[in-house]
Parts: structure tokens; C-alpha cells; sequence
């Protein structure tokens, strides 16, 4: 006769040989046996997020498994998502790809908000007569899966590691490693659209000056990087949890990259290329939707570059548009008395960085090549090909996963 020990044992040793064969067959169910680079888009649904998507979806080599949404970055939260599968409709992507609503309160707030005059203007940037004036379909159905619970099974039942892009703040994502640490193992790179890195050399005096200001903040560091401000310490959270790879298209490197309509049709005319209607006003009226007090030339490629950086590196393209790449080690400034450089970068060498605690492992974009960016991004946009939209609704990665999880996960 079994003592109690023994019987405990072995009922454990059966309830986990359940959980790994429901686990195996989730997997096998999901039916992965595609040779292309898997990704999730993480999006605050601003208007150079849209470029970013419209991109991807065109690149032959990603896979994009799900777009997930949060709703405190340079977006509202009843837009966030919404606008997103406007969008997906508006270029015949309607029940392609998963969009599932997230966070919309940062783990840590800066106390500094976007201007709702600028919130006003991406909220309704699709529709709006005063821009792009789009007709969209109202019954558009987000995934039904919430955008965390939707990032955690990704890649939880993911054949193989899976990139995350993230286009705004990183709150769905440090919330998902919360809710699951077995997650990141599954996670293959993490490409940043942002950030600061800025070596301590570079600052004058790591002394607080009270003149500058005090938490919380009532607006921006003027260095910081908005997508990191907005919640700093979701972004220390993912940095620090044992991701294999940081990558990051660095603010300051993003702003070296075309920044006027001129270079861009000049390049077009170059290319010999006729954007369809929709697609060119959707990338040259920025100025006019998004910030009323910008010029009608304004133009800027912010969340897109971190897409195509992302792109290059999956491929390990040599004549990709980013012509040189750093190793650099990374901490973020969450002290409530570090004044101006609350939310900013430091990045030092090993022999510096052995004073502090804490540092992340990045490899960051410093140098650019803005033709070749321009030509793959103009070239890519203008082809018909939308590689990541499923033909039906029910091979959508996410109704496939729910159905296997009915199957073999619920009994």
C-alpha cells in the first residue's frame, strides 16, 4: 500500500505529464511551420506607428503573430486599438490580424501628459475632413484575447523565439513579464523605437539642480525619449528581466533621417514610383493632422526606423540603412530628486559602469545611411503584397490559438 508521500508524488508526476502534453499539442495545433520571422507589434497607435505597420506587413520575411495596444502613449485609450483596425481595414487587411486592447495606465507616471491638442489630432487622424477624411468600418472586432494575455500565449505556445517591436511606451510588455517570467526565454529580440543613450561623460553634473525642476514632472526632460518618459519604469522592468537582446533606433539617431517632404518626393520621382492615393497621404500629411504649428514640409520617420532596423538585423543585411551598430550598456534614471535627468539614458563604458549597479545590455543604431532608408521604406510601401494578412478570419494566429486552447487546454 502507497504511504501519502508517495501517492502525492505521484498524482504530481501525472498533473505534469498532462500540462506538458496539453502544452505540446497547443503548439503542434497551432500548426507553425512558417520559415518566416515572427513578431508582435506593441503600438500607442501615433501616426508614424501606422508607416511602421503598413511596412511590415509588406515585408515578405516577418510574420506578424498579433498587434497589441496601449493606450498612455501618443494615443487615447478609446482610440488606441480602434484606429489601429481602421487602419488594417482601410488597406484590405479587416480580419487579418489580431489587434488586442491593452494597458492604459503606465506602472510609473512622470506626472507629465501629452498635450490633448496633439492627442485630438492623432485620435482622429484617420477620419477627421480636416485630414485624411477615411470612411472606416465601425464593426471592426478587436482579438479576444486582452493585449497582455495575448502576448503571454504568443509566446508561451510559440514554436520558435518571437521579436517584439515596441512603437510607444513598454507597459503591455513589463506587465506581461510580470503576470509569466517562463515568457522570457520565448522572447527573441526586444526592438526599441527610442531612448536616450548618452554616455556620463556627457553630462556637465550628475548634482541636482532644484531650478530645473522637481518630481513629479509637469512636462518633458528636454533629452529623454518620450516612448521611455511616459512610463520609465516599465521600460527598468523589461530591461532588467533576462531578455536575450536589447536593440534600439535611438532618438537622437532618428532625427538624422529625412525630415521634409522635398527628400521624399524627390526620392519617389527618383524611384519612378506612383504611391497609391491613400498610402502617399497618408505618409506626407503628419504636419497638417498632427501638430497644427508644424510646416506643411514637416516630415518624420520615428516609429518606422526602429521597423526597418528590426528588419535589417532579422536578415543580417550588410547594405541595410543603419551603417553602424554599437554595443553599449544602459540604465535608466527613475530617481524621484534626479531633476533633469529623471527618464534619460546613461550608457558607459565597463570600466565606468562598474561604479553602478543595474546596467542593461543594448545594441543601438549610431549612424545611418537616409537614401537606402528611404528607398527600401518608399519601394516596400508601394508594393500590393500584404504578406502578414491572413486570407480568413479563422487562420488568424489568435482564433487558432483560442481553438486549441478549447481543445486541449479546457479539458
Amino acid at each position: 500500500m502507497m504511504n501519502l508521500l508517495t501517492c502525492l508524488v505521484l498524482i504530481s508526476s501525472i498533473v505534469e505529464s498532462q500540462a506538458l502534453a496539453n502544452y505540446r499539442n497547443i503548439e503542434s495545433c497551432l500548426g507553425q511551420n512558417d520559415n518566416r520571422n515572427p513578431v508582435i507589434i506593441d503600438t500607442d497607435a501615433d501616426v508614424d506607428d501606422l508607416w511602421a505597420i503598413l511596412y511590415l506587413i509588406k515585408v515578405p520575411t516577418v510574420n506578424i503573430l498579433a498587434i497589441t495596444t496601449v493606450g498612455d502613449g501618443y494615443s487615447s485609450p478609446f482610440f488606441s486599438t480602434s484606429n489601429i483596425l481602421s487602419f488594417l481595414g482601410l488597406i484590405n487587411c479587416s480580419y487579418g490580424i489580431p489587434v488586442a486592447s491593452g494597458q492604459s495606465v503606465p506602472m510609473m507616471s512622470s506626472g507629465w501628459n501629452i498635450d490633448p491638442k496633439i492627442l485630438n489630432s492623432i485620435d482622429t487622424y484617420l477620419t477627421s475632413p480636416t485630414c485624411l477624411n477615411q470612411s472606416v468600418d465601425i464593426f471592426l472586432q478587436p482579438s479576444p484575447f486582452e493585449a497582455v494575455e495575448l502576448i503571454i500565449f504568443t509566446l508561451k505556445y510559440s514554436s520558435k523565439p518571437v521579436d517584439i517591436l515596441v512603437l510607444g511606451p513598454m507597459t503591455n510588455i513589463a506587465e506581461a513579464i510580470i503576470r509569466d517570467r517562463s515568457i522570457v526565454p520565448k522572447i527573441g529580440t526586444i526592438y526599441v523605437s527610442g531612448g536616450q543613450f548618452k554616455s556620463m561623460s556627457a553630462y556637465s553634473s550628475l548634482i541636482p539642480n532644484p531650478k530645473l525642476g522637481t518630481y513629479p514632472y509637469l512636462r518633458k526632460t528636454s533629452d529623454s525619449s518620450d516612448n521611455v518618459f511616459l512610463d520609465v519604469l516599465s521600460v527598468q522592468r523589461v530591461d532588467d528581466s533576462g531578455v536575450r537582446q536589447l536593440v534600439a533606433m535611438p532618438s537622437i539617431v532618428q532625427n538624422q533621417l529625412p525630415t521634409n517632404l522635398t527628400q521624399l518626393n524627390m526620392k519617389l520621382r527618383e524611384l519612378n514610383l506612383d504611391l497609391d492615393p491613400f498610402t502617399y497621404k497618408l505618409i506626407t500629411s503628419l504636419a497638417k493632422c498632427g501638430n497644427q504649428n508644424e510646416s506643411e514640409i514637416f516630415w518624420r520617420v520615428w516609429d518606422n526606423s526602429a521597423a526597418q532596423l528590426m528588419v535589417q538585423m532579422q536578415n543580417n543585411l550588410t547594405n541595410g540603412f543603419c551603417t553602424k551598430i554599437q554595443n553599449v550598456k544602459s540604465l535608466y534614471i527613475l530617481s524621484a530628486n534626479a531633476d533633469q535627468l529623471y527618464g534619460q539614458g546613461i550608457s558607459d563604458s565597463p570600466r565606468n559602469a562598474m561604479k553602478i549597479n543595474g546596467f542593461s545590455d543594448y545594441k543601438i543604431c549610431t549612424e545611418t545611411n537616409s537614401d537606402v532608408f528611404l528607398t527600401e521604406f518608399l519601394t516596400r510601401i508601394h508594393s500590393g503584397q500584404l504578406h502578414s494578412c491572413k486570407n480568413s478570419y479563422n487562420d488568424r494566429f489568435d482564433i487558432k490559438l483560442q481553438q486549441c486552447l478549447k481543445k486541449y487546454a479546457f479539458n
